[in-house]
């Protein structure tokens, strides 16, 4: 997901609200480490859904796919978590450990089906076989890796 400021596909709204009604809009966003951006965008398809009778016809951004998207998307929630690397992670320069996987996706509840869809996503693991041996080509949007395996090697009996 790219930056909302520099994005064609988002716009600006502003108005004037009391103060109060502001101040513990901001404070419960903190407190739910809900961006503000994204409490707007629920609050307004709401609305417009309450006006018109009918769902917005604007369809509901994309889940995110890779890990770096899940962090952009959701870095107020996460800053608290413990990860040293997260804006590295976000802008998909490196990434995470499993263990810095799974305290990301575990502070945002997400269910582990989705988990192994990110984790394949983020990581893009494809296997494939040609005279020489096996070839495990690891590809991400920062990192491409190949190892060779030989098929000279004897087999242990724990091959997949």
């Amino acid at each position: 997901m790219t930056d909302r400021r520099r994005s064609d596909d988002y716009k600006q709204v502003s108005g004037y609200i009391p103060i109060d009604l502001a101040r513990e809009f901001k404070s419960i966003c903190a407190r739910e480490g809900v961006s503000q951006s994204d409490a707007l965008e629920e609050m307004t398809r709401e609305w417009l859904a309450k006006r018109t009778g009918v769902h917005s016809v604007i369809p509901e951004p994309a889940r995110p796919k890779t890990i770096a998207e899940v962090v952009q998307v959701n870095m107020t929630k996460l800053k608290g978590c413990g990860v040293k690397n997260l804006r590295a992670i976000a802008k998909a320069e490196v990434l995470p450990t499993p263990g810095d996987f799974a305290i990301i996706t575990s502070a945002l509840g997400i269910p582990e089906e989705e988990r192994k869809i990110i984790w394949q996503e983020t990581f893009k693991i494809s296997v494939f076989s040609d005279l020489r041996g096996v070839n495990i080509c690891k590809e991400s949007e920062s990192i491409k890796d190949e190892h060779e395996y030989s098929s000279d090697i004897e087999p242990t009996g724990l091959e997949l």
